[in-house]
């Protein structure tokens, strides 16, 4: 029974006040999981009884994750919505943890010091965090059982209640409908302390019948007996453990049995994903901040007292496994978390250890509080610095503990950790308009949010934040999360998301939905253009010729009775462990109200008549022979537990090393005077530690190499105000101008781009000026960039200051000028209805001619290269395939043209093409390496093809299309140089038209005698052109020689009836190189395409 603590009562209520205020206020929509739990809640509120979701990664079976706490979602949102539904699921797995906490504490400390653990549970930094900035439902809604099952299974070995030990399978049967991990590791780190204490007090308890005679001194006469008296003790305890361990077997394995069937059948076999809890905390210090730091809290300050505590008094158990918590909890920090978790340790997150070792901490912190106030800590205070001191401290401890636990509530608030909040409806509108929802569709830049459009759409998607269920082998063998993260992953996840863009026909994915402009690149690049900024800002992009979703799509079926088992034991249990919890409040009105109805007594009657019947069955002992045997070996113990001679000495204990703490001097009582004197000395050295400490910092933050550094990060995330402070007060130009000067800076550098890494070091060095080299990192969705420039910095009155680089002063020759233009629109349906679109409302696709094909092979690496043309009097948006064949006319890979081509052309332009074939981007899985999670970023996966190259296809189609189309940017005094044995293409490009090219595009095709491609390169400049203006270009030749042709002809399919142009015509645009180029060279001529991608259209 539970006895109403008011320590116990206050802490529920501040549990409502407390976590429910902020729930309410919204802090789980800015948390990494919540929304995913929510997701989850969102299936079986549609289908509880389907264990298929199709909405992510093209189908994935629900009986992967244990559905404990998201059917708990499903079952509220039918009456309050799956928000509220998530609010009201949460808050009941932290009435369920401050309960569990209490009622575990009970085990090990007093009342009163159960009630402040209860206390201080809510506020415990670690569960703020989990909650709060994790939004980890599962944890806690399982742990909240977990710790609720242990007090009846501590009964259950000390008392040998049956009742109890059913109560306890019962109340770990609901843990594991919750997170079955909880249960895995609860039984080592939780239930394998609370066995133990339980033994080890019947090993110290002696039995009713138990000789009373003890020796003085253990001799070889009456070692036996001693062991054997113990051993009587402890046998039926051990039992009982045996029992209920046993017992979670069957538990574990039956409550969630189709997500054991399903981890067989279809384990998880992919690349680790990289988790900072695993990282070095001294090397990155974010993550011991938010995995270590954060969790402990201000709770660091009692552990010397803790583990104290805990191995010197009865909790020993609970301080061995709060320490070996405490040591895998340390992340990559220590080599020991891998040397006992080994291959586990890439898998696991150890974090959990983390928040699981200050749950175990608990109880001994209530300890500590209660020793603060009127035990040994607060009599040493008193004693030793007097009483003031005595109330300072403890106020202190608890202003910091609430003041911690408040800041880590809203750690979300002072570093974001999510995008800013996104209407979805928008969104949801336009997937369910003109039956968008046949195609999939991707994410960029929503963060977690993206669980949220997921749950209020049936639409489809390759994506999802659920990474143990992915199959797909483009996400499998990259150490990326989700695609929607792309870019915080670095190469490895913009080779994953580049591969869904640029064959997005192989998965009918159509739209994306960008919240992030760092992609727009990659996605103009790969064929993609945009069609409308919806209300809440997203950019909805889109990608022509794709096909819809088929009307049935695969799934795997698993057997109904699994079906059945998934939607009907974890709640079942869950409903039955709370009845069983609450039988002390329901059990005794209904045990009267049965007795008077005669009930009880008539069931005893018809117990006693089926015992009477079980007996007389023919085969069936008459007694009970277990029963008996233990009676018989009971006396045997007991017969031999006798001493040799009877010896009343004392018992001596077995725990001498107290005796030694005892021994200890203890200090003498302080006088008054002592007293100030301390108190001011104390406070002196608080003051001096806080003055050091600031003084570290602002020395720390004025270092030159920090200081441009800092300057970097600003600019990196758009903190221009901060950036503009840290130039030189005398010398910078106004805020309006620095701002202006910035904003003319464009391309793909400037605009498009996320440093990852920034090395400064001094290059000179004076008094009041230096000279510092910054060697930058910057990744981009279409490639790497590293960058060196050097920065001059001035001390003025103490402090350092960058100099602002001074600015271009060159200006166009015209202020205003004008361009005619050719511009093409499509009124799309003609007519406004709701029914198929109309036959002539459908545009003919514009023809295309193939000029030539080859297959070749460069660094080891198959392209099939070439040029087609657009013969129609429209506009074509182009989608380029091309595939590999065996002698058997096998297929062997395909593959689209992606980055080498322009995608958009005009009527009667030319293209070059380069289809690059690639195997799953990311590596092998059994070629994987622990920690080989870095990608060189010119690195590529190369298909896997098992046969030899017989044949190829290219297949060319397009649709009518009047986007992309800016062709102002053009190209000016090209030369072919050599520089360092090399030969580089040099020019000038120049913007005539009236938009600016935000990232200029070279294409540079190479021609044979015959005018047919041999090669063909692709560059991208890091800076826009401004209409009216120049820039330099100076890109490295690929030699013929490096140019392996393997097939010089392949099958060309294509729309266009009759040919209409010659390859073999000259053309002006390209340019016959000097006889002695061709011969170094290898090649008869050259052709330079420009395009670009313009920036400020939308």
């Amino acid at each position: 029974m539970w006895d109403l603590n008011p320590h116990l009562l206050l802490a529920l209520a501040l549990v409502l006040a407390f976590h429910g205020g902020l729930l309410l206020s919204g802090t789980f929509k800015r948390t990494y999981d919540a929304y995913i739990h929510i997701f989850f809640g969102d299936h079986y509120r549609r289908a509880w009884f389907d264990h298929w979701e199709y909405r992510w990664y093209t189908g994935f079976p629900m009986v992967s994750y244990p559905p404990g706490s998201q059917q708990s979602i499903a079952l509220l949102s039918f009456a309050v919505g799956l928000l509220n539904g998530f609010i009201i699921t949460q808050l009941f797995a932290l009435f369920m943890v401050v309960i569990g906490i209490y009622r575990f504490s009970k085990i090990w400390v007093s009342e009163e010091a159960a009630g402040y653990a209860a206390l201080l549970a809510v506020f415990a930094s670690s569960i703020n965090e989990t909650v709060h900035v994790f939004g980890q439902l599962p944890t806690t809604f399982s742990l909240g059982f977990l710790l609720n099952a242990l007090p009846y299974a501590y009964r259950w070995i000390r008392d040998g209640d049956p009742r109890i030990l059913i109560i306890a399978w019962i109340v770990n049967a609901a843990t594991t409908a919750g997170h079955h991990v909880t249960t895995l590791f609860g039984a080592v780190f939780f239930a394998g302390p609370v066995i133990v204490l339980a033994i080890v007090e019947k090993f110290r308890e002696p039995l009713p019948d138990e000789p009373r005679a003890h020796p003085t001194v253990v001799t070889r006469e009456n070692i036996k007996p001693l062991i054997i008296r113990r051993l009587r003790r402890i046998i039926p305890a051990t039992l009982r453990s045996g029992i209920y361990g046993g017992g979670l077997i069957p538990i574990l394995l039956i409550v969630v049995l189709p997500y054991w069937i399903w981890s067989r059948v279809d384990p998880i076999n992919q690349v680790p994903i990289p988790h900072a809890s695993r990282d070095n905390f001294l090397e990155n210090t974010a993550a011991g901040l938010v995995f270590w730091l954060v969790p402990y809290g201000t709770t660091l300050i009692a552990l010397p007292y803790v583990f104290y505590k805990g191995f010197t008094t009865r909790a020993w158990p609970m301080a061995l496994s709060l320490w070996l918590l405490f040591i895998l909890g340390t992340g990559g920090t220590t080599p020991i978390p891998r040397l006992i978790l080994r291959g586990a340790f890439d898998i696991l997150t150890l974090d959990r250890f983390t928040f699981w070792a200050t749950i175990l901490m608990l109880p001994l912190l209530g300890e500590f509080v209660v020793s603060l106030r009127h035990r040994g800590l607060a009599k040493y205070l008193r004693e030793q610095f007097g009483d003031l001191t005595w109330r300072l401290v403890q106020a202190a401890l608890v202003v910091a503990y609430l003041g911690f636990a408040i800041f880590t509530a809203n750690l979300t608030q002072f570093r974001k950790f999510q995008p800013a909040a996104i209407d979805m409806a928008p969104i949801v509108s336009f997937l369910e308009k003109d039956e968008h929802w046949r195609w999939r569709y991707i994410t960029l830049g929503f963060g977690d949010q993206m669980a949220w459009l997921s749950a209020q759409t049936t639409a489809t998607s390759v994506d999802g934040n659920y990474h143990s269920a992915r199959r797909l082998p483009e996400l499998t063998t990259t150490p990326v999360e989700r695609l929607e993260g792309a870019k915080y992953s670095g190469i490895p996840g913009i080779g994953s998301l580049q591969q869904f863009l640029a064959v997005p026909d192989k998965y009918n994915l159509k739209f994306v939905f960008s919240n992030d402009q760092f992609y727009d690149p990659l996605l103009y690049f790969s064929g993609w253009h945009r069609i409308q900024r919806l209300e809440n800002g997203i950019m909805v992009w889109e990608r022509g010729d794709i096909p819809p979703l088929p009307e049935v799509l695969p799934r795997k079926e698993i057997p109904m009775y699994q079906r059945i088992m998934w939607g009907t034991i974890p709640m079942g249990m869950i409903f039955l462990s709370f009845f069983a919890m609450t039988a002390f409040m329901w059990g005794p009105p209904l045990r009267r109200l049965l007795d008077e109805m005669g009930a009880i007594a008539l069931a005893a009657r018809f117990w006693r008549l089926g015992v009477r019947l079980w007996f007389a069955l023919p085969g069936v002992p008459k007694r009970n022979v277990l029963r008996d045997w233990w009676r018989r070996f009971d006396d045997w113990l007991l017969r031999h537990s006798y001493l040799p001679t009877e010896d009343d000495s004392p018992e001596i204990p077995w725990q001498v090393w107290m005796t030694w703490l005892q021994r200890i001097p203890r200090p003498k009582p302080a006088p008054p005077s002592a007293h100030q004197v301390r108190l001011t000395l104390l406070v002196c050295l608080v003051l001096a530690g806080a003055l050091l400490g600031y003084r570290s910092y602002r020395n720390r933050i004025n270092d030159p190499l920090r200081i441009v550094e800092a300057y970097y990060d600003d600019l990196d995330f758009r903190r221009f105000g901060d950036a503009y402070e840290r130039l030189d007060p005398e010398t910078r130009p106004s805020y309006e101008q620095y701002r202006l000067e910035l904003s003319v800076v464009g391309g793909l550098l400037a605009s498009y781009a996320k440093l990852d890494s920034v090395y400064t070091s001094f290059v000179r060095q004076e008094p009041d000026r230096v000279v510092v080299r910054a060697d930058t990192i910057w990744i981009t969705a279409l490639q790497e960039y590293r960058t060196t420039q050097t920065h001059t910095l001035v001390k003025r009155n103490g402090k350092w200051y960058l100099l602002f680089p001074k600015s271009d002063i060159r200006i166009p020759p015209d202020q205003f000028f004008r361009q005619p233009s050719v511009a093409w629109g499509s009124q799309q349906r003609r007519r406004v209805t709701d029914r198929t679109t109309a036959f002539a409302d459908i545009l003919d696709r514009p023809e295309l001619q193939i000029l030539s094909a080859r297959l070749v092979k460069v660094n080891d690496r198959y392209s099939v290269v070439g040029e087609l043309i657009n013969t129609d009097v429209d506009p074509a948006d182009l989608t380029v395939t091309s595939y590999l064949f065996d002698e058997d006319n096998n297929a062997l890979t395909w593959y689209n043209a992606q980055y080498a081509i322009i995608h958009k052309i005009l009527p009667k332009e030319v293209t070059p093409f380069r289809i690059d074939f690639e195997g799953v981007a990311g590596m092998r899985i059994e070629e994987r390496q622990p920690g080989a999670l870095e990608f060189d970023p010119n690195a590529f996966t190369p298909p896997d093809i098992r046969a030899p190259i017989a044949n190829f296809e290219v297949y060319a189609k397009a649709l009518v299309t009047g986007r992309d189309l800016y062709r102002g940017v053009g190209v000016q005094d090209v030369q072919v140089v050599q520089e360092d044995g090399a030969y580089r293409l040099q020019g000038e490009l120049i913007n005539n038209g009236t938009l600016e090219a935000t990232i200029p595009h070279l294409l540079i095709t190479y021609y044979d005698e015959r005018n047919q491609v041999v090669w063909v390169d692709h560059f991208y400049q890091s800076e826009s052109i401004r209409p009216q203006r120049t820039q330099r270009f100076d890109v490295p030749i690929t030699p013929a020689a490096d140019v392996e042709t393997i097939l010089d002809k392949g099958d060309i399919f294509a729309n266009i009836l009759r040919e209409e142009t010659s390859f073999e015509a000259d053309w002006s645009e390209r340019i016959i190189l000097p006889p002695d180029l061709q011969e170094a060279l290898g090649y008869h001529s050259i052709r330079v395409t420009v395009h670009s991608f313009v920036g400020a259209s939308f």
